[in-house]
């Protein structure tokens, strides 16, 4: 059955919700639980199949189930992304760390993993996958998804009646119908895969600062598709003057780490990491000469490097084994 008849061939009413006591935390409203609500979350759910049915994410012709899975678990984790922090002022592409977020996202994982075990897969037998296998690896990145999906996501939840934290939940519906579609119609992707995939993708979702909603894809052509690095700052002003990703980790998230022994610098690794698993075509170093940076601190202890060079050392010694090269101050990956 191809994607585009997913839709017609889901249930008609929407799953029954789990009760409170099946969630590792109870919901902070009792809008999961109403009836009404339940109904409107499954109506929208069933609008915006519709839509991406029409918007597949094709490689070599063919939906790819990995991207796939990425773009509606980003929508729904960007949706709850939305429902903490919307009235905060935070710049686009920023990856917020919060405590709020780190509770809050595994309550979307617990509803997903529920309607998936409604339909007999438990997706919680083991861990999550956290490394995909290269066919399976998601061909876009957040801020692309957000750029082409998002509008026509958040107009489907309001047409419905939903707010961002019911939004989010409704994406989890899209998630477990795509995942069902995917590991035992189609059977295109692992099931383990395909929650790791999910479970990332909410994240990843629910920490990016998105575009403003109407910005459609201009937010996209802005980010010109490289994450820009060096000393934070002047990565910032470059990103924001000239188009770019950039991480920005919250001074206070970087003090409890460091009260807790934790190197904040794994954080940026991570931030990057993800970006490259998403295959953002270039890397971009400002105002750095990688190579003296890099000759200069590579003897060094890693505590005394600043984070922005232990990032080139990390790229010296792994780009290559993510197809990225080395070109002047930049990576590039290879076509």
């Amino acid at each position: 059955m191809p994607l585009s008849d997913l839709f017609k061939k889901s249930p008609k009413e929407p799953a029954k919700a789990p009760q409170k006591e099946s969630l590792k935390s109870a919901a902070a409203d009792d809008s999961l639980l109403l009836p009404e609500m339940q109904k409107k979350r499954h109506e929208a759910a069933m609008a915006f199949l519709e839509v991406l049915q029409e918007k597949v994410p094709l490689v070599n012709g063919k939906p790819h189930a990995g991207t796939i899975l990425a773009v509606v678990a980003r929508l729904a984790g960007s949706s709850q992304y939305r429902s903490l922090n919307d009235k905060k002022d935070i710049r686009q592409g920023v990856v917020v760390l919060s405590k709020e977020v780190d509770e809050a996202w595994p309550q979307l994982m617990n509803l997903f993993a529920f309607y998936c075990k409604q339909n007999g897969i438990d997706v919680m037998a083991k861990p999550p996958a956290t490394k995909f296998p290269e066919q399976d690896t998601p061909r876009m990145s957040v801020e692309q998804v957000l750029a082409e999906y998002q509008d026509q996501y958040h107009e489907i939840m309001q047409k419905y009646g939903l707010d961002y934290l019911n939004g989010a939940r409704a994406g989890m519906v899209v998630c477990s119908i795509v995942f069902r579609h995917h590991c035992t119609v189609a059977r295109d992707i692992d099931p383990h895969v395909a929650t790791g995939i999910i479970a990332t993708g909410i994240v990843e979702g629910a920490k990016t600062a998105p575009p403003p909603l109407g910005s459609g894809s201009k937010g996209g052509e802005k980010h010109k598709n490289r994450l820009v690095l060096g000393e934070p700052d002047v990565a910032i002003q470059e990103a924001l003057d000239n188009g770019g990703i950039f991480i920005e980790v919250n001074p206070e998230i970087v003090k409890t780490l460091q009260a807790g022994n934790i190197d904040p610098y794994l954080i940026y690794e991570k931030a990057m990491l993800n970006q490259i698993e998403a295959k953002i075509p270039r890397i971009d170093f400002v105002q750095a000469d990688v190579d003296q940076l890099f000759n200069e601190w590579k003897s060094k202890p890693s505590g005394q490097t600043p984070i922005h060079v232990r990032l080139i050392l990390w790229l010296k010694n792994n780009a290559h084994t993510y197809k990225y090269e080395q070109n002047g101050n930049s990576w590039v990956l290879k076509q």
